[in-house]
Order: structure tokens, then sequence, then C-alpha cells
């Protein structure tokens, strides 16, 4: 579902705005967020307007577990701020100097916000409507940006042809961070091979102080464009990238300075050496998955994640997805990556992962070495870890704040065993969870810093949840009954899906919420009913 963002005709300054009273005028800094759900039976949503000093930060979203939330109906709500928007938009026009609309859905009227904006302000720093639909954007709009703000440092866009940025670029000398842009432009008359258009796309000047870097749809004849600056370049995102797994070893082999690293999985093992060898500086590694059938050598396996523990000692954040995993490169991981305070580890099922299960010894070899985990993800499957495996985590994580744990354990005796410890926990997912009610209304009891619990695929057997109440009045519990739903195929036909019984357990301030779907079934206590 998508919401229109009203506000986008707030540049039509009304005649009265300097008579009118206005609560912010200190205000730099916009950042819009609109979140909204696939679901038809939510319909009510939720809107903030915070001020903190000088920053002003809008947030709508769908109500979640029970906040404090203003809860008005969507488009009652977007009415009710266009007029403070359009009394705001001198002011944002002139002061401000950080608008971050990324990720956000919006429907564009036209691409006269980003004009005015380019037309009145001089002291913007960061422009961001990265992965958006925005596409309405004149190129002479962003170059008279960059002329006319000295302090532009980051700028993140949609999809536009770099060879049509030469006039940006050129003008942004401040600019440390760029990401979006494409190669996507068709050859031009005459270019008559791939030499031709590289060097159509060399001749785009890139900032002296660029040092973040994500060029979407970047791909292997393309690469010799990034050559020049790739040693100076701390953070590189290539999530968007069309780069094979020779690619990557192409462009990674050339930043030795490198800190932060986004990539798909297609990077491989031999990816990951080239990191291992060539990055020594890495900080935050991310890796997503990708395409199956991208790159057939595309493969991320344990001895991608042992070069990675041998070679880039300081690591602090690493996310990544594995299709081979052994004890061993779990307990490499403990062993060398000290400095590390966030792991997510995402096992895909293959032919042969399964041979080296259970990962009991690994998980404890690792949480044992990384003892400065603050948050800690361990996506298996059936069979990984058992109940002895599922103890070591709690005994072994005493700083971890946050954890999805995917497919673990094998009986009750493994989470109460698990919620033994753990005395920082606050938020704690399961997804793939075989325990059964009580034992996770006990584990709840057990945890003493936990807010919230969300357990997907539970054993609906019943629990004591009267006495959770009791002893954690301010929790609130939610069950989601297993369903099955009909849905129609390619052909018309329905098509069943399983939906998994579900708990959403949380702590909160303000009380039972009232705009819950009708597939979930709230937990009203005893005492509650007899009032």
């Amino acid at each position: 579902m998508q919401v229109s963002f009203a506000a986008f005709d707030f540049f039509k300054l009304q005649d009265d705005l300097n008579n009118t009273f206005f609560p912010f005028p200190s205000l730099t800094k916009l950042h819009y967020m609109c979140r909204a759900s696939e679901s038809e039976e939510i319909t009510r949503i939720g809107g903030q307007i915070h001020v903190y000093g000088y920053v002003l930060v809008l947030k709508i979203g769908v109500i979640g577990m029970s906040t404090a939330l203003l809860k008005i109906y969507l488009i009652d709500m977007l009415m009710s701020l266009v007029p403070f928007f359009q009394k705001l938009s001198l002011l944002l026009c002139r002061s401000l100097r950080s608008l971050d609309m990324e990720e956000s859905s919006i429907i564009e009227n036209d691409g006269e916000w980003l004009h005015e904006l380019a037309l009145r302000n001089t002291v913007l720093e960061n422009l961001n409507f990265y992965m958006t639909d925005l596409v309405q954007i004149n190129s002479g709009d962003l170059e008279l940006i960059a002329k006319n703000c000295a302090s532009l440092v980051m700028v993140k866009i949609t999809d536009f042809d770099i060879a049509d940025l030469v006039g940006f670029f050129r003008n942004a000398a401040a600019l440390e961070e760029f990401c979006g842009g494409s190669f996507s432009k068709p050859p031009e008359a005459g270019e008559g091979d791939q030499n031709e258009r590289l060097e159509r796309y060399s001749a785009v000047p890139f900032p002296p102080r660029l040092c973040c870097l994500g060029l979407t749809y970047l791909a292997r004849p393309e690469i010799p464009i990034v050559f020049p600056f790739a040693a100076r370049l701390k953070k590189l995102d290539l999530l968007f990238a069309l780069l094979d797994t020779e690619g990557h070893c192409l462009l990674l082999g050339r930043c030795p300075n490198l800190e932060m690293l986004q990539s798909r999985d297609v990077i491989g093992d031999r990816g990951l050496a080239v990191v291992a060898q060539i990055c020594k500086k890495l900080k935050r590694l991310r890796i997503e998955r990708g395409d199956d059938m991208e790159d057939v050598e595309g493969v991320i396996t344990q001895r991608g994640l042992i070069s990675l523990s041998q070679g880039c000692l300081e690591l602090e954040f690493l996310a990544i997805p594995v299709s081979e995993i052994t004890n061993a490169s779990l307990e490499c991981v403990g062993t060398h990556l000290k400095k590390l305070y966030s792991f997510r580890l995402v096992l895909i099922e293959k032919q042969e992962t399964r041979a080296n299960f259970p990962l009991d010894n690994g998980v404890r070899s690792l949480l044992m070495g990384c003892n400065k985990l603050t948050g800690l993800t361990l996506y298996l499957l059936p069979g990984a870890l058992t109940d002895v495996g599922l103890s070591y985590i709690g005994k072994y994580s005493p700083k971890v704040k946050w954890m999805l744990l995917g497919f673990v354990g094998e009986s009750d005796n493994g989470i109460l065993e698990f919620s033994k410890n753990l005395p920082s926990l606050q938020k704690l997912e399961l997804r793939g969870c075989l325990f059964s009610e009580g034992a996770l209304g006990d584990a709840i009891l057990r945890l003493p810093s936990l807010r919230s619990l969300w357990a997907q695929g539970y054993n609906e057997s019943g629990a004591d949840w009267d006495k959770v109440h009791k002893k954690r009045p301010k929790w609130i519990i939610e069950l989601i009954p297993a369903s099955r739903v009909a849905v129609p195929n390619e052909n018309g036909e329905d098509a069943f899906i399983e939906n998994k019984a579900q708990i959403l357990a949380y702590h909160s301030l303000a009380g039972q919420r009232t705009d819950f779907p009708s597939t979930v079934v709230p937990f009203i206590p005893k005492d509650t009913m007899d009032e």
C-alpha cells in the first residue's frame, strides 16, 4: 500500500507566512519515514512529530506494539499535516541542512520540490531520496544545489544516469558520499564498442573528497571508472551492483582503506579472500543473499568465513549468509574477531549443509571469544543446534541486548536452560519455534531485562498467562493462531498458505491496544474480566 505524501506541495507558500506563529525557529533537519502494511485488516496508523532541540522528526507508520502514537486514520493525518508543512516551507527551504527520505513510499506529483530547494537553500549538507520512486529529477537542479551549497557532503539519489551528472559532480567539491545513479543510458550515436562507452563515463569528474560510494547497476565493464579513487574509499555499497565474483575481486583488490562494505553473496569465498587480504581496516561487513542463479561461483562457505576472520581483525559488525558451516569456522570467528559487537549468521539449505551438525561447540567457542557482542542472529536449520547449544547461548551472551534465533533447540528444556542467564537481553525473536506456550511464558519471567518477545511457529499447548500477567503487569500478550489462507495462483486457482501460530508479547505503559486485526487474539487477564 502506497501513501501519498501530500506535503510534497508544501513549497506553495502562504502570503501570511511571516504573520504565522512558528514554534520551531531553529529547525534544520527533517527526516520523513513512511511504512504501511499490505494487510487490508490494518487500517489505522500512527503519526508523531518529535522535536529534540533543533531536530524535528516526522514518523508515519502502522501502529504495532501498543504505543502512545496518535491513532487517527491515514487520510485525516496527512491532510492535517498539509497546513503545517505549508507554513514550514520557506523556513525549510532556507535553513534545511538534512533531508532524508530513504526507502520512503511516496507518490510523486512532480519535481518542483527539488527545484524550490535548489533555488532557496544554501546550507544543505545531506540530501537523500535513495530507494524511492522519485524519478522526475532534473540534473540542473542537482547541479544548482551543488553550486549553492558549499557544505554538501552527502547525496543519495534514485536511478539517474551518471553521464548526466557531470555538472553536479564538478560543483560538489565537498561531497564525501554518493549513492544511486546508474549506467543505464543506451549507447550514443557513434559509440560502436564498449571502450567508447567507457570513455564517456570516464569523463565524469568524481569529487576529490569522495570516499563513500554506492553505484547502482555497476557492471564489470564500468569498474575502471572507480579505479582512480578506489584507494581512498572507506565505504562501498555493492548491493545493487551487477558484479559477478570476478568483478568483486577486481574492485575490492584496489580498496585497501575500506571500512564498510555491503554486498551480495555473489562475492563468494574468492571475493572474501580478497577482502581478507586487502581490506585490513574493514569494520563493518554486510552480505545479503542474492539470486541463487546469479553466479555458480558466488557461494559462501566456511572457507570464506575463515579467511575473513583471519584477515579482517578490526571487524565490529558482520552479517553473512553461508551454505556450508563447521564448528571450526565458528571457533575461528571467536578466536580472531575480538572487536565484534554484532554477529548475524544465516544458514542456507544446500545438499551438503547438514553434514557438520550439530554446531553446539562452535557456537560456544564463538560466544566465549567474542565477549563484546550486544547483538546476535543465528538463523539456522533444524538439527543445527541442540538444547545443549541453546544453553550455551544463554550462558555465554551476558551483554547481548537483542537476539534472533531460527530453528534452534529440540525441546522446552532448551529454552528454559537458555533463559536462566542473559541479564541484558531486551528483545528476543524466535523463528521456526518449536517450544510450547508454557515454556515461552516461563522464559519471559526468567529474563529480567526482556521487553519484547516474538515467537513464530510455537506449539499451541496453552499457558498460564495469568501467572505472567501477575508478575509482569505491564506486559501485553497477543496470540495469533495458526491459519490456512487461500491465495489465487497464476492460473486463478486457490493455493493455500499455512500461517504458523505466533505470539507477540511486549512491555507497554499504554496498556492493551484496541486496533488489532481479527486474526489477533489478545490475552485478557482474569482480574480485568472480573471488573
